[in-house]
């Protein structure tokens, strides 16, 4: 307007203001809560992850006390998401992992993936015996619509490697293994 020749006075501000917030808290409404709700979530191809989830993982590690494979490991795994965020907490009687940089890929026919990188930290007591903090990543096809299972596989920069399955799911979200086995627990129970 200046370049036109127009006096700039603060009349011109108002509707930029205005449109302005009504863009942000639009924005802000969808990417927390709008994008996953019927009828807006039958034009997002996103699956809804959101609760804790139980978890079933077969690793390949070779336990150096008994050189065997270990057996399978139960646990659980905490997913928080938006539309435009994820992230993964899996937690077991002897560590949590996180997601460092995490993504859901959906293919070209629709499936959609959950693939990122994560760190493990191992109880403090059983580092230098039997692991050590250490990083991986993962891949797992979300299986269902609504999403009822995740199956897939990880790597480790241990040279191990396994596969995964989460399934489950309970709508609360719990942040260490003994809160969540206990609802788990509960829910079993009633």
């Amino acid at each position: 307007l200046w370049i036109l020749g127009i006096e700039l006075t603060w009349d011109y501000a108002k509707p930029y203001s205005l449109t302005l917030a009504v863009l942000t808290s639009s924005f802000w409404l969808f990417d927390k809560h709008l994008w996953c709700i019927w009828p807006i979530s039958l034009f997002s191809k996103r699956p809804y992850l959101n609760g804790t989830w139980r978890v079933t993982l077969q690793s390949s590690y070779i336990d150096p006390i008994t050189s065997q494979q270990v057996p399978a490991t139960e646990g659980f795994a905490a997913i928080r998401q938006t539309f435009s965020y994820i992230s993964l907490r899996m937690m077991t009687e002897q560590s949590d992992s996180f997601l460092i940089v995490g993504s859901l890929d959906i293919q070209n026919d629709g499936t959609p993936y959950l693939c990122g990188v994560y760190q493990s930290d191992p109880n403090i007591f059983l580092r230098s015996t039997v692991s050590e903090i250490h990083y991986g990543s993962f891949r797992y096809k979300v299986l269902g619509r609504p999403p009822t299972e995740l199956n897939g596989h990880y790597w480790t920069d241990r040279n191990t490697n396994g596969s995964i399955r989460i399934f489950g799911r309970r709508s609360g979200i719990f942040d260490s293994f003994s809160h969540a086995s206990a609802s788990f627990s509960l829910v079993k129970d009633k």
